[in-house]
Formats: C-alpha cells, sequence, structure tokens
C-alpha cells in the first residue's frame, strides 16, 4: 500500500504554472526507459530552473527510482529551503523521502504538515502507514482516526483502518468494515480488490476454507480485469527468462569466474526463491548477525543492473551470448554501481560485511547475477510447493510482471514449477556456492539452521540472531510478509494446503516433480 518507487508522472502544486519543456520531455524518456537520459533531463530542468518546486520535486523521485538517493537528497534540501514552511511541500518531500527508503525523513516532514494543518489528509495515511510498518499500532490508530474526522470519504483510509483494527484483535469491528468496503456501491475497484483478500484472509482464519477460496476469487476476478497489458509484459519476459536459463552449460559459469579471478572479491549472498517459501523469516534471522546487513526487495538488480549487462541497440533480450560479451570494463563499473544502490538504499556502507540481497523473485535472473558476482553464496529457500501455491494465491498484491500470474491457482503453479525447474538445473551448473534452507526446518529448529546458513556463509555463531525480532519494533521491513515475521514462530502454515485440496487438485501434477525433487 502506497509504496511506488515510480518517478513522478507530473507534480501538481495549485496556484503554480510550474510544468517545463524540459520535464516534459524527462518524463517522455522515462516513459520510454531511457532512464540515464531522463535522469540528465530532470537534473538540468532543476539546474537552469533553481527555484523551480516541481523541478526538484520530480527530479528527486526520478533520482530515488534509480537508487542515485544522494543526487535526490540534494534536490529535496534544496526544495525544503525554499519551499519548507509550506506544508503542501512539506508533504511532497515526505512522499519523495519514503520512495527513497528515507522513513524517518519521511515521518518527520508528515509530522510537520499536520502540526501545521488538518488539511491534508494524505498525511495522516501517510505517516499512519509508516508508523504500521514499525508495529506502533496505537500511534497508527489515531492517526487514522485523524484522517477520517478530516476525510471521513477516503476509502484508502477506512480501508487501512480496518487493518489496524484487524492487528488491535478488534475482528468484528474490523470484518464489518471490510465488507461495507467490498460491497458498497462507489467504492474504488482496487479498494474492493483488498478487502475482498483480507475477508478471505478471515475466513481462513476461522477455518471457512470453502468461504475463503470462493470469496478470494472475487478479489481476483477484479484484478483480472486489469491484467491484459502486464499479463503480456510477464510472458514476454519469462519466456525470455526461461530459455536463458535452458541455454546455459556449466562452462559459461566457468568462465565467468574466471573473468574475474584477479579482482578483488565482494562479499556477497543472494536470498531467493519464490513469494512465500520462507525468505523474510530466514533474511531476518541473518540481518541480526553483527557481520551481514540484507537488502529487502530493492528492484536495483532486476530492474536496473540486469538490463545494463547486456541491453543494446542490437540486443533486447538477454541471452547466453550476450552475457557472455559483456566487455569488463562495463562489468566492473556496474559491480560498483550495485553496491552504491545498496548501500545508498540501506542508507550505510556495506564495509566489510557480507551484503545478502534477498529478493525471492530473482531465480530467474540468478545467472545474470552470477554473471556480475560470480563469488556469491546462494541461499535457496524451499518450502512444500503445494503450500506455496496457496499461500501466493490467497493474498493480494499489486498488480506487476510476477503478481500477475498469481490470479489463477493454475497460473500460480505453472510460475512455481517454472522458476523451481530453473533452480533445480541451474544449481548443477554453477560454480558459486549454494545452500537450500528449509521452511520447515527453520520453524522446526531455528538455531540449527541458523548455524547451517551462517556456516555456509563463512560467518560466526552469534546468539543474538535468535532475538531477530527485537529488531523489528524500529526497523522497517519491506516485504510483505512484514507482519508475519514479528510473531513468534509457528507452525500452522505447513500442510497448510490440505484445507485446500479440493481447489489445488487439478494442478497436482503441474507441481509433483519440485513436490518430488523437494522431498514432500
Amino acid at each position: 500500500m502506497r509504496k511506488s518507487n515510480r518517478a513522478p508522472r507530473g507534480t501538481v502544486i495549485p496556484g503554480l504554472g510550474n510544468d517545463l519543456p524540459e520535464l516534459q520531455q524527462a518524463r517522455s524518456l522515462w516513459q520510454a526507459n531511457r532512464f540515464d537520459d531522463a535522469l540528465r533531463h530532470f537534473e538540468e530542468a532543476a539546474r537552469r530552473h533553481p527555484q523551480n518546486l516541481v523541478a526538484l520535486i520530480d527530479g528527486s523521485r526520478a533520482l530515488g527510482a534509480r537508487f542515485e538517493i544522494a543526487r535526490g537528497e540534494a534536490l529535496l534540501a534544496r526544495l525544503l529551503q525554499l519551499g519548507g514552511s509550506r506544508p503542501d511541500i512539506l508533504h511532497f518531500a515526505g512522499q519523495s523521502y519514503r520512495m527513497m527508503f528515507r522513513p524517518d525523513e519521511a515521518m518527520a516532514c508528515f509530522r510537520k504538515v499536520l502540526a501545521a494543518t488538518r488539511e491534508i489528509p494524505d498525511a495522516y495515511l501517510e505517516l499512519a502507514v509508516l508508523c504500521e510498518r514499525r508495529h506502533q499500532l496505537e500511534e497508527a490508530h489515531r492517526l487514522i482516526e485523524d484522517c477520517l474526522r478530516s476525510a471521513p470519504d477516503y476509502q484508502e483510509a477506512r480501508l487501512f483502518q480496518a487493518r489496524l483494527l484487524r492487528r488491535l484483535k478488534q475482528e468484528s469491528a474490523a470484518d464489518e468494515l471490510f465488507r461495507r468496503l467490498a460491497t458498497e456501491t462507489g467504492v474504488d475497484p482496487i479498494v474492493q480488490a483488498q478487502a475482498w483478500a483480507e475477508i478471505a484472509q478471515a475466513l481462513d482464519r476461522q477455518g471457512d476454507y470453502r468461504g475463503a477460496m470462493e470469496t478470494m476469487l472475487r478479489c481476483k476476478r477484479i484484478l483480472q480485469t486489469r491484467e491484459a497489458p502486464i499479463w503480456r509484459e510477464a510472458q514476454f519476459v519469462l519466456h525470455h527468462l526461461s530459455r536463458l536459463a535452458e541455454s546455459l552449460t556449466a562452462a559459461h559459469f566457468r568462465r565467468w569466474t574466471e573473468t574475474v579471478s584477479g579482482w578483488p572479491p565482494r562479499k556477497t549472498a543472494v536470498l531467493t526463491s519464490f513469494p512465500r517459501s520462507g525468505t523474510t523469516l530466514l533474511e531476518q534471522v541473518l540481518d541480526s548477525h553483527s557481520g551481514l546487513v540484507s537488502s529487502d526487495e530493492r528492484e536495483a538488480f532486476a530492474r536496473d543492473i540486469f538490463p545494463a549487462l547486456w541491453l543494446s541497440p542490437t540486443v533486447t533480450f538477454p541471452t547466453a551470448a550476450a552475457l557472455d560479451a559483456v566487455p569488463s570494463d562495463r562489468l566492473g563499473g556496474l559491480r560498483d554501481r550495485y553496491f552504491a544502490a545498496m548501500e545508498a538504499a540501506l542508507n550505510q556502507p556495506v564495509g566489510d560485511r557480507i551484503h545478502l540481497d534477498k529478493n525471492p523473485p530473482m531465480t530467474l535472473v540468478l545467472p545474470g547475477f552470477l554473471r556480475l558476482f560470480p563469488e556469491a553464496r546462494i541461499l535457496f529457500a524451499l518450502r512444500d510447493p503445494r503450500d506455496v501455491v496457496v499461500s501466493c494465491f490467497l493474498q493480494y498484491l499489486p498488480l506487476n510482471p510476477n503478481s500477475v500470474c498469481f490470479l489463477t491457482l493454475e497460473r500460480t503453479a505453472r510460475r512455481f514449477a517454472t522458476d523451481l525447474a530453473a533452480w533445480r538445473r541451474l544449481r548443477d551448473l554453477i560454480a558459486s556456492p549454494w545452500l537450500e534452507v528449509r521452511y520447515e526446518d527453520t520453524v522446526g529448529n531455528l538455531e540449527r539452521e541458523a548455524r547451517r546458513a551462517l556456516e555456509f556463509l563463512g560467518l560466526p555463531w552469534e546468539e543474538q540472531v535468535l532475538n531477530y525480532r527485537d529488531r523489528l519494533k524500529t526497523k522497517v521491513v519491506g516485504s510483505p510478509t512484514y507482519e508475519a515475521v514479528s510473531q513468534p514462530l509457528y507452525t500452522r502454515a505447513i500442510g497448510r494446503w490440505k484445507n485446500y485440496q479440493e481447489f489445488l487438485e487439478p494442478y497436482l501434477p503441474i507441481l509433483q516433480p519440485a513436490v518430488e525433487a523437494g522431498g514432500y
């Protein structure tokens, strides 16, 4: 919810004729995926028009979206110098800080907005969302009530209020509000879809599994009306990434290792698999170690670095030949750029620690990551494929080329089978060390699995990793499972698929190879 890191299509500040031809050109370049050219135009607009507030806001957001965060923060500093006494400008700044992974600065801006005026209801919601992410539920609830006093018809705020009521154990009040949002006329369809998903989750907790599935299908039907362009993109991307994985041989990975053999090694690791496979739990445990720092589901590699490896006027999709042909100077520059992006998002240097890139959908772009960092260590999370598919299906996610695959059970099963088949093939080819960690084993014996993972990463045991939940009171977790990972370990999700076996039955043959390969 409210988590986009895309550059703006154009900021509107009432009362000011601020838009510029240079900004319009920058946005056109952005839409054409010419990101570097777009950034130059955004920054040029800010340089040529140093008093222009729209140039500063849009430029900061574009830079933040490409992980050029220091440059984006410089534009925001100028914005606040010029307009920091205006609540609307403070609000835009807060949104920009939130988009560029600076939640503390974002919260400070929103608090200043609310101290100055009650006329910007969105500031209440923005601040409430950030508080809830840190599990500060009482403050988030007070903020959302103030928001709704200011704007009683604000549907997104009503939806968030219901979520807070659920987290505060007021299930009946939450359910009533979710059902109103799901069924009343005039409610935005995306709000309705989220409300149906929340009702489905409640029915699942109550043991009404048929009702939960039927309700979740209402959510999915709404999203399916908007899926067409995203589904086409997903099919295109999956086709080419699958072909890439199938075309690679062990010789490719050996050559890539030799390419960087004389370079200073980088302490980097990847934690990947498939959504809902237990990656967030394992990441939070490992991130509690003093010798490791993790980046939680950042888009920098898959969206920015990977295409920069192979994309050219004559190469429009990744191939083994294109990865083989990456010049050494580009390879070295992108290695530096990747770490600069991760450090910018983390707002701290990696230093001598291992950097862990936790990203469940990264499996199909692993060949690209290992082209860049063949010295990387790969942690792969395993979980019963049937539980994974049910869990992915029974949740709402904003539409993107990954989540669009979860709009039907069949699609979810096929996407899971594709990713896991790619991993099983790659693990026998890659020259990089890898380790599989089972979700079921992790929740059954956390210390044993944590020791095993840390030993694989070359890190000594630290008792504090078992107290990972203590850090979650102040740490913002980017994963959609941020709420679940804050709870004490539970085993009730193991074998959950059996509650939905009648619905999953037609697609079990698709999953059977993964079930057998995983020993489930």
